[in-house]
């Protein structure tokens, strides 16, 4: 029996044994919560508390947790973050041992299944859990495309992909369009089509609007080694070349198109690069002296790029500063100076502990998504930032507090704390300070809602507001379809934000529980 399971799955046992340590190392002392772990922990409390609830309000003036992810935080809620990771980990470490060994012409497939999981643990190093749960079910989708039987069955799996991370659906596509060029129509449109109906739905049901950054020293990396395994793959491995041309131009129009995947194109090298260049060297004994040179190189640059990588996000994330433990006066304090009936900018720290620790507690300006950073709080990005222009960005987004931690900040948010400690205008008063944090209130703020209302209360997922006679208001939260408001009050678009019209005085609870509105009357 044992010697039958052994010579069955002998690759993708000696590929998964030996990464079981490091997940543990990982969970057990390096998942200490910081970087993009930060946002799996507040997208795990928001759906713990509020899991029947559509859109929170917890960061940016309101954003939908499906355009997070449609899966991923319902899971880690039910799982645990740490319990997710690790299983998706592991289990696409076991899903690309088993599709390397199928895959035709790799005679030694060992050493390419040990990058794969090494490159796969790096990915989970870096806390990307939401991504490394996409990942999974889409090396699933593509291992079930070597049986012509289970293409339903695949489409499924690329489907799920897509709806756990539109980033790992994004990179099907990549393999789809391949197949495309190879003219396999039944396997492109299995790899094409469910990420396209997926996001399509999501986004027609869900607006969302967003840009993640690219840089230009940043495409060259993804761009050459999309083109290496192009170039220097067999002539027969026809998949593995186009997906590496269509990966090398996707990566430059990143860069030329502004859109919410950026950076993020990235990660389909950082996982796949070093494990395809090393099937490609073992799969050629006798490759000429230039190219085995040049495919050396590359594979050579593609483990240590992704080390670096690696090691760069355990630095950031992994130690835990006093400020981020230490938080239950700047919450108490926040509590008494009446902050559930504003929104709060805490200026965003290298390792985003804050957009995870305070959630739970007050309405953040921003927090940890870089998409939408960029589309509601552009003024940190494109140069224009200073006293004049942040306090029209408070005013805007309704701030009645300003949080600084005593830490390193982000590197786009570097000039908001220099103004803050260094030049503070006098519209921003201290209220209030500890050893760790500062708090300062904004002088003559912008109410979150507009008269005749008033702000009774505010959580993560819903707005409670009183109306002292019929009419309308402005509520400074970013407009959804999902929205309603209880007690016979209607909601409608205002700009980007929300307006209230009732027809009799009273409180008002506005929220986003899925399902039919709870009042007739609430959209007008």
């Amino acid at each position: 029996m044992l010697d039958r399971v052994w010579s069955r799955h002998r690759i993708p046992l000696l590929a998964t044994l030996p990464t079981v340590p490091l997940y543990a190392i990982w969970a057990l002392f390096l998942a200490t919560g910081g970087g993009d772990l930060a946002a799996q922990d507040a997208w795990t409390g928001f759906a713990t508390r509020h899991g029947g609830s559509a859109y929170n309000l917890f960061w940016y003036g309101g954003t939908h947790t499906a355009n997070y992810s449609l899966i991923s935080p319902y899971l880690m809620a039910a799982l645990g973050v740490r319990t997710v990771t690790v299983i998706s980990g592991l289990a696409a470490t076991w899903l690309a041992a088993v599709l390397i060994t199928r895959a035709k012409g790799v005679p030694r497939p060992l050493g390419p299944a040990l990058l794969a999981a090494f490159a796969l643990w790096c990915n989970v190093a870096s806390g990307r859990t939401t991504f490394a749960l996409g990942v999974a079910f889409g090396l699933a989708a593509c291992l079930l495309l070597t049986r012509e039987k289970r293409l339903v069955l695949a489409a499924a799996y690329a489907a799920l992909a897509t709806m756990a991370s539109p980033v790992a659906g994004l990179f099907l596509v990549v393999v789809g369009a391949a197949f495309l060029l190879t003219r396999d129509w039944a396997r492109a449109l299995t790899l094409v089509l469910p990420p396209a109906v997926t996001v399509g739905a999501t986004t027609l049901l869900f607006p969302f609007k967003g840009e993640q950054l690219m840089f230009a020293d940043r495409i060259w990396p993804p761009f050459f080694l999309g083109l290496a395994v192009t170039f220097l793959a067999p002539r027969s491995w026809r998949v593995a070349r186009w997906s590496g041309a269509v990966y090398a131009a996707g990566a430059v129009l990143t860069y030329l198109i502004p859109s919410p995947i950026g950076t993020n194109v990235e990660r389909f090298a950082e996982l796949f690069a070093p494990a395809a260049l090393l099937a490609v060297l073992v799969a050629q004994p006798r490759l000429a002296k230039v190219r085995r040179n040049l495919l050396i190189a590359a594979l050579v640059f593609s483990v240590c790029w992704v080390t670096k990588k690696t090691g760069d996000d355990l630095y950031v994330s992994t130690t835990v500063p006093a400020w981020a433990v230490e938080t239950q006066g700047v919450v108490r304090a926040l509590d008494q100076l009446g902050a559930d009936r504003t929104r709060v900018e805490v200026v965003p720290a290298r390792n985003h502990r804050e957009a995870s620790g305070l959630a739970p507690h007050v309405n953040m300006a921003r927090g940890w998504n870089r998409q939408l950073d960029m589309e509601r709080a552009r003024l940190f990005y494109d140069g224009s930032f200073s006293a004049g222009t942040y306090r029209k960005w408070l005013d805007r987004w309704a701030v009645g507090y300003v949080v600084l931690p005593l830490g390193k900040p982000d590197g786009y948010a570097k000039v908001e704390a220099r103004l803050i400690r260094e030049d503070r205008p006098e519209w921003l008063e201290p209220v209030w300070q500890d050893e760790h944090w500062r708090i300062f209130r904004v002088r003559d703020a912008v109410p979150l809602v507009s008269d005749p209302a008033s702000v009774v209360s505010t959580s993560s997922a819903d707005l409670v507001v009183r109306m002292s006679r019929a009419g309308s208001a402005t509520v400074r939260v970013a407009y959804s379809p999902w929205l309603h408001a209880d007690g016979g009050g209607c909601l409608t678009p205002q700009g980007e934000f929300t307006r209230l019209t009732v027809t009799a005085p009273g409180e008002y609870r506005i929220s986003s529980e899925y399902g039919p509105s709870p009042e007739p009357g609430s959209h007008c």
